[in-house]
């Protein structure tokens, strides 16, 4: 069993002394000063209640996830350093800190705010439960039996006894939740309740059909890249834990397609550690390097390894499945390479076109406007040089309760009016099932016909095509349909363009477009948390039906 390694004082000698684990040591040295410096914070009513009555999370947000990745960090250290009794006193008071939290579930998470409701499992609870049980079994000889068994009896009531008497939604979900939960389910019961698992193996198995069947048959994950690291993160840690406990008769790795989900995180950089910024996530990205090293042990001829700087080990949520797999995981044998700089990859299950080249990356998307974590953004693509997104999709808005909720199509990221699609008579892109696009890859081009994204019956088609070249890339649109009084070509950059003329340099780029179907032409800055875009706005004269632009690269 994997963690059989962790229980191992020869490998913590190793991870103590060799240069190989130096950027680790001295990662878990920073954080522990920048996080364990200050007290471990106390859980508020007054923070608590804020997403209830105002939908902001951040308040209570702050607090939970520092005292998180402050036991992570004292407990890794613990580990490393058994010698040194400042870590594991100062985990002790954390650890209580967390078993005395009203519930372990996020407000926004929460069914009800006017019942006493404790015996709950979100995506963090669930984390927390099996923490707090890996941590418990892994120093058992050294905490207090006070702690030990507070553990046992908060880990057993708020996840344990709630899982065996309610049946929870995430369970039939095909998104994170479903991978997430369910392995801080099976982790604990690993820990605590052994003898359950094999009356849970059904429910358990079911629950993994039901996430792998939201990644498409090429294994993209719609949710994005973060959301990949996540889900995909923690199924593996759980299908890692159930393969060693059941002496390999539960494998969920045989499946060919976990195979391709596994080689998902490479295809999603662009240039250098630019990414695939489709749906909730980031414009820049990085890969866990324990969970890539883990899975190029598994599928050495899928996956490759990128390179160190661009790798992480812990997050601002504090992770412990993940952040002592870091460790675990890591293989020194292997060299940091970076992925192919010629590739292309047709994903026609998911209507994504990616193409990387020495020179650029290019993504672009059809998909449908219902997506996990969607976005209404058919049609929408990225252009990435000297790591930078020359034209942007903005990723992921800020996560309140309205972003949640009906409002989420007012919120520049999520909206079609965020990204570099056309405006229609004044109006962005509608959401829905029936707003879905048809996407081809023939003879170098890529193709998307996207009019169902717009609430314009008149629009009969609206395709948008790409050409490459080493140079750049060739955009043409050609709509047809009556009742367009106005349509307005929009480009979304994060980098303040000049405009010369026709032309309009970002960075290094060129944009060119055929001016004759043009009648005017302005740059509009938006400004979204903190952050200001550019949105490049060509306004198509009212006979106009076709629109090109170069790319220069």
């Amino acid at each position: 069993m994997v963690i059989s390694k962790a229980k191992d004082a020869v490998f913590w000698e190793k991870v103590r002394t060799e240069e190989a684990y130096r950027p680790f040591r001295e990662e878990l040295a920073a954080m522990w000063e920048k996080e364990c410096g200050r007290p471990v914070p106390a859980c508020k009513y007054c923070e608590f209640i804020i997403y209830n009555q105002t939908g902001s999370r951040r308040e209570y947000e702050a607090s939970y996830f520092l005292r998180r990745r402050q036991m992570n960090v004292s407990a890794l250290l613990s580990l490393i350093y058994p010698e040194e009794h400042t870590y594991l006193s100062f985990l002790c008071d954390v650890i209580w800190a967390i078993l005395d939290e009203y519930v372990w579930v996020l407000p926004a998470h929460m069914p009800s705010f006017s019942e006493n409701i404790v015996e709950h499992i979100d995506l963090f609870a669930a984390e927390t439960g099996f923490a707090l049980s890996e941590i418990g079994y892994l120093l058992e000889a050294r905490l207090p039996e006070l702690i030990r068994s507070r553990i046992q009896t908060e880990v057993n009531r708020r996840i344990l006894e709630a899982y065996q008497n309610h049946t929870y939604w995430w369970e039939a979900s095909s998104a994170n939740w479903a991978a997430v939960c369910l392995c801080g389910v099976v982790g604990a019961c690993m820990y605590q309740r052994p003898e359950r698992l094999e009356a849970w193996m059904p429910r358990i198995r079911e629950t993994v059909r039901c996430f792998l069947s939201g990644f498409t048959e090429e294994g993209v994950c719609l949710e994005g890249l973060e959301y990949w690291h996540y889900g995909f993160g923690f199924f593996t840690c759980m299908a890692d834990m159930l393969y060693d406990f059941t002496d390999g008769a539960v494998d969920f790795f045989a499946d060919a397609k976990v195979e391709r989900i596994a080689g998902f995180a490479q295809k999603m950089f662009l240039n250098r550690n630019v990414a695939v910024s489709f749906s909730d996530t980031g414009i820049y990205g990085r890969y866990h390097i324990g969970l890539v090293h883990y899975l190029k042990g598994k599928y050495p001829g899928t996956i490759s390894v990128l390179p160190r700087r661009y790798a992480y080990t812990n997050d601002n949520c504090g992770r412990w499945c993940l952040h002592l797999r870091a460790l675990l995981w890591f293989d020194a044998s292997l060299s940091d390479t970076p992925c192919d700089q010629n590739y292309t990859e047709y994903m026609q299950g998911a209507g994504w076109l990616i193409k990387i080249t020495p020179e650029y990356g290019f993504a672009a998307k059809g998909g449908v406007n219902a997506e996990p974590h969607n976005h209404n953004d058919l049609g929408s693509f990225i252009v990435a040089k000297d790591g930078l997104q020359i034209l942007t999709d903005p990723g992921a808005g800020g996560y309140t309760r309205e972003y949640f909720k009906k409002q989420r199509y007012a919120d520049f990221c999520a909206s079609s009016c965020g990204h570099s699609v056309p405006v229609i008579n004044g109006c962005c892109q509608s959401s829905g099932r029936e707003r879905r696009a048809e996407t081809s890859f023939e003879n170098g081009v890529f193709s998307i016909e996207f009019a169902k994204g717009y609430d314009i019956s008149a629009l009969t088609s609206l395709v948008r095509s790409f050409s490459f070249s080493k140079d750049g890339v060739v955009l043409r649109d050609a709509f047809r349909g009556g009742g367009i009084e106005s349509f307005v070509e929009r480009f979304v950059t994060g980098i303040e363009p000049e405009m010369t003329g026709g032309e309009i340099k970002i960075a290094s780029s060129l944009l060119t477009a055929d001016m004759d179907n043009v009648d005017a032409c302005e740059i509009k800055a938006v400004t979204y948390a903190d952050r200001v875009y550019y949105c490049i706005d060509y306004t198509l004269k009212k006979c106009a039906r076709a629109f090109v632009l170069k790319i220069c690269i």
